[in-house]
This record gives C-alpha cells, structure tokens and sequence, in this order.
C-alpha cells in the first residue's frame, strides 16, 4: 500500500499521521489495505476549481474523490486495481464546518478523509440509508484514531 499524503495549504494544520491511520483502517476493513491512494489537503479556491472542470459546479465544496476505476473499467491499466485514486479536501471548508458542529478542525479533516475513501471503494450517498451507513462508518473509525491519541 503507498498512501501519499500532500498538504498544499498554510491555513490549518493537520494532523497527517492520524490521517494515515484513519485512512489505512477504513481500507483494511473493507479489503482494500493493499491499495494505493494520494489525499491531498487544499484550499477552498482549488477545490472549487476542480468542482467546476470536474463536476460543472461553480462552488467549492469540502471533499472530492477521484476514483480510478470510474467509468469504463475495461480502459484503466492494470496497475488501476491497486490504484485507488486521489482524495482532495479542503482544510477552509473543514474549518468552518468544524465550527458549525462545534466540533475541533481535526476531527471534521478525518471525517472528510473517511467521506473521501469511502467514496473511492464505492459507496455513494444517494440513499438516505447509504448516506447514515457512511456516517456511523465515519463516527467509528474517527473515534478509534481519537481514541488512540
């Protein structure tokens, strides 16, 4: 597994290391430990660059999830099925979340990093029994990383 994890902000700091073990325990628990992924840590203007080019909305959001296999899987190269893809996350929209939920920066930076990697194994929110699965998974794999603190 190589997961690389880029910070190009200045704004927030983060914790890369509870990051990596957050990320690393989702994809051992759905089978994915061997794959390979890059989260990278933004500001809001470059996410909503890519929310523009990528998805044609013109406004940022928190995360992104790029995944390798999407689409036509039949066109991805071989080294795709370790290759999960890229999470990109914005630490100015975490800020304000956090803030929102009266909840610490760090904690709202994992839960987007699950959201992300959640993302790139699969699960999509479109349900609202989806979306609370997704969460419950996020609640319990940010208080295990907490928790070990």
């Amino acid at each position: 597994m190589a997961l690389k994890i880029v910070n190009r902000q200045k704004t927030v700091e983060v914790d890369t290391r509870a990051v990596r073990r957050l990320v690393k325990a989702v994809l051992e628990e759905y089978g994915r430990a061997d794959s390979d992924l890059t989260v990278l840590f933004a500001a809001d203007a470059f996410l909503r660059k890519l929310n523009l080019e990528f998805r044609g909305i013109d406004k940022t959001t928190d995360v992104l999830s790029f995944a390798m296999m999407e689409g036509d899987e039949s066109m991805a190269p071989a080294e795709a099925e370790t290759v999960l893809g890229d999470v990109v996350i914005s630490v100015e929209r975490a800020a304000v979340q956090a803030r929102r939920y009266g909840k610490p920066v760090g904690h709202e930076i994992l839960k987007l990093a699950a959201h992300g990697v959640l993302h790139l194994i699969g699960f999509d929110h479109a349900s609202t029994n989806e979306r609370k699965r997704m969460r419950r998974i996020e609640n319990r794999h940010i208080k295990a990383v907490l928790d070990r603190a």
